[in-house]
């Protein structure tokens, strides 16, 4: 079966919720890399397609309005060190989501009829590259950072983020 494994604890910080998301990026990243190349049965290949779909389509973009609107202007006033990186950030995430526009509706079409694979693995694994990549030199500067915010600034990152999943 075409699994993403058990889910870990999360530590209850800034920093812990932006890791607990890096590792959810890298499993769907990898299963969709999977999904471009597995031999399996119909009903799982559609499972795997709904699930990779929903996971970019949804969760992706809550964790990137965490980064931009919660995280990137806390750390530009406390963190000045990070302004070239939160810069990269930013534009990386356009540049994904341009990645993301064929493999979305590739997905899509997959987990309608797993007959149409269309996802290629290549473009999968491109995907897969640039957010390796792009998670790498977050986890480097940015993630670090927010560790030295004031406690009534994580305090408030972390309910932002909690109220961007409530609604």
């Amino acid at each position: 079966m075409i699994g993403l494994g058990p889910k870990p604890a999360v530590d209850e910080t800034p920093a812990g919720l932006v890791l607990d998301c890096h590792t959810r990026i890298r499993t769907f990243s990898g299963l969709a890399v999977t999904l471009a190349t597995a031999a399996a049965p119909d009903a799982e290949l559609a499972d795997a397609a709904a699930r990779v779909h929903r996971y970019f389509t949804q969760a992706l973009p809550l964790h990137v309005a965490d980064e931009e609107q919660s995280l990137a202007p806390r750390l530009r006033r406390y963190a000045p060190e990070t302004m070239a990186a939160l810069a990269d950030m930013e534009r990386e995430h356009r540049e994904h989501e341009r990645l993301l526009g064929g493999l979305v509706t590739a997905w899509a079409a997959i987990g309608d009829d797993p007959g149409r694979r269309t996802a290629s693995a290549e473009a999968a694994s491109r995907l897969r590259a640039e957010l390796e990549r792009h998670l790498a030199a977050e986890e480097g500067l940015v993630v670090p950072a927010l560790a030295r915010l004031p406690a009534d600034e994580a305090r408030a990152i972390l309910e932002e983020m909690r109220a961007r999943r409530r609604r």
